[in-house]
């Protein structure tokens, strides 16, 4: 048996510098257990000056994360980097390949032929507005 509780049930996770790391609500939660902490392998001494300096324990800790996840980062964006250099690869491939069967069919000569007889032109034309001006006099 248990009791079961309808609001808020759920269950979250903390590190020691109490950073949220998951949180997990439940529709219907009975029960949660969880095992005691283990006697510390630090001596007194030693852990009472970890709380007296946690910013210091902290910022190099943060340092070691943020080292971790730069190496990922540049992991992931290496290989990113060669999955495009690799498609880009493919992709020159095939217009030689669309050049090459154009030659051979004379497919491109026809269309050069098709769109010269058409005595098609291009227009470019520019159009240029001005949204807004702002003078500052600067001293």
């Amino acid at each position: 048996g248990g009791y079961k509780y309808s609001m808020e049930a759920g269950y979250a996770l903390w590190t020691f510098q109490g950073r949220n790391l998951y949180r997990e609500q439940k529709e219907k939660l009975f029960q949660v257990m969880w095992r005691p902490h283990p006697p510390s392998l630090l001596p007194p001494k030693k852990e009472i000056d970890i709380r007296k300096n946690i910013k210091q324990h902290s910022k190099k800790y943060d340092a070691v994360d943020e080292q971790a996840k730069e190496t990922a980062r540049s992991a992931f964006r290496r290989e990113r980097e060669e999955k495009t250099r690799s498609f880009k690869l493919v992709l020159d491939r095939l217009a030689d390949w669309k050049a090459e069967k154009e030659e051979e069919n004379g497919w491109r000569k026809a269309q050069d032929a098709f769109n010269e007889s058409q005595e098609w032109t291009q227009e470019e034309e520019k159009t240029e507005e001005q949204l807004g001006v702002t003078e500052e006099l600067i001293s």
